[in-house]
């Protein structure tokens, strides 16, 4: 058998030897390491949960002498052995009343959409009411017409404000170029020798006006379209 790449003075602390066990683990298998997690797991979780109502002491039931005798008193007795002890029912309330008040309060919240504008008082309100009305829808209704009262103030302050229109807001941006000067520019073809002329002179000749010329030229050099003037389109 060869001799291994790494032996155990190769270790150095934290590498994975037994250095972060616990000593309880020490020298353990994996599988003894799992089985003793898995008992503590279980052992936590049973220290956690409620203890258990303590038995019921149900009365022997009755004979039929007594019975015919006594009827009422019997069938109280049977009754009140098979109905839930205080501490029992304490138990079961404890555990759905945050389902129940988290429904009854979704209910009333469905039926009107301006419920969040006022959620802040409602639940103010219901703080103040007793713990086994939370349950009850028609608490919650009673908390929400009551918080729109308070509330009437802001609330018509925020209707009174406009609305966004979902419109693109942009800022100022960039300023457009400023029209170039006519008579600053020159044009081939036109000025010749020592005469020249400018764009603000050819303009003036045609009469034509500097806005006039500037919109054609961007038109001419490709940053618009050409007028339709002639339809050259024939009759059928």
């Amino acid at each position: 058998m060869p001799d291994p790449v790494f032996d155990n003075n190769d270790r150095v602390p934290g590498g994975g030897g037994n250095d972060d066990l616990a000593a309880s683990l020490v020298g353990k298998t994996p599988q003894q390491i799992a089985d003793i997690i898995r008992e503590r797991e279980q052992r936590l979780r049973a220290e956690a949960a409620p203890p258990p109502p303590p038995p019921r002491n149900e009365p022997p039931p009755p004979s039929n002498a007594d019975f015919w005798n006594a009827p009422v008193p019997e069938v109280d007795k049977r009754i009140a052995a098979k109905a839930l002890s205080r501490e029992e029912y304490n138990q079961v309330a404890a555990s759905i009343r945050p389902t129940l008040r988290w429904a009854a309060k979704s209910i009333v919240k469905e039926q009107h959409a301006d419920f969040s504008r006022v959620e802040k008082e409602i639940d103010q309100l219901m703080a103040k009411v007793p713990e086994h009305l939370h349950t009850d829808p028609v608490m919650w209704e009673t908390c929400y017409v009551q918080a729109k009262g308070m509330a009437y103030d802001r609330l018509a302050e925020e209707d009174r404000r406009p609305q966004p229109t979902g419109e693109r807001v942009t800022g100022p941006g960039t300023p457009p170029p400023p029209e170039e000067d006519l008579t600053k520019v020159t044009l081939p073809g036109v000025s010749t020798g020592r005469y020249t002329k400018s764009a603000a002179t050819v303009c003036e000749n045609l009469g034509v006006s500097h806005d006039s010329y500037r919109k054609s030229r961007k038109i001419l050099d490709g940053e618009g379209l050409l007028p339709l003037t002639v339809d050259n389109r024939r009759t059928r």
